[in-house]
């Protein structure tokens, strides 16, 4: 059974995306076999592995659209032995606003928890699946944190920073409370700090979270 780790923040330019990346293929190297999921439709996990989603038969969002279609015909292998992708597409953003929709109607399915489903059928081929997140705390970051056993957040030692340190870590709140128990409590990794007395006295604060 996979271990699955959810790279998120709600806020941009901390290197989430590079974090995500780093992690999957330091695991990889390792000799881990590890999957990246790319949940952002920007796709720059997908592109920054020199992967254009726009010429592939099929990425993340054909899943979503067709839920039995086989999720191993869109994964895609990387420069990084043992490292596999499931690419990202523009084209999530239309699914996420039918995700809104769907959450909308109390008679449709609850949207939250297909990511999981869907990856299902992946979990006996690899021994970690990472989740690099959009930069909200959108339906792909919740469907992360509801398949998640491990939260990382992302952080620059940066009063800009605190904001999204605490609204990801209620997010997290919500999500071991309503549909996701064996959430462990999240890690923040500092990924950028300048040295000014500022910058340390966010640092002091994040430690003692």
């Amino acid at each position: 059974m996979a271990k699955k780790i959810a790279i998120a923040i709600h806020k941009g330019g901390v290197g989430k995306t590079t974090t995500a990346k780093n992690i999957a293929a330091a695991l990889a190297l390792r000799g881990k076999r590890t999957l990246l999921v790319d949940l952002d439709e920007q796709a720059n996990a997908t592109k920054g592995l020199g992967i254009d989603p726009l010429t592939l038969p099929g990425t993340l969002n054909d899943l979503f659209a067709d839920p039995n279609r086989d999720p191993g015909s869109v994964l895609v292998a990387t420069m990084v032995e043992g490292l596999h992708l499931l690419p990202a597409h523009p084209d999530l953003a239309k699914t996420e606003t039918g995700m809104a929709l769907q959450r909308a109607d109390p008679n449709a399915p609850d949207p939250i928890g297909s990511l999981k489903i869907l990856l299902e059928p992946l979990e006996g081929y690899y021994d970690f699946i990472v989740f690099d997140t959009p930069p909200s705390l959108n339906y792909m970051t919740i469907n992360a944190l509801a398949a998640a056993d491990e939260l990382i957040i992302p952080a620059a030692a940066s009063a800009y920073s605190e904001d999204g340190l605490t609204r990801t870590w209620e997010a997290y709140e919500r999500a071991r409370q309503s549909y996701n128990p064996r959430l462990r409590t999240p890690r923040i990794l500092i990924t950028r700090m300048k040295r000014t007395n500022a910058a340390g006295m966010v640092q002091e604060g994040i430690n003692s979270a």
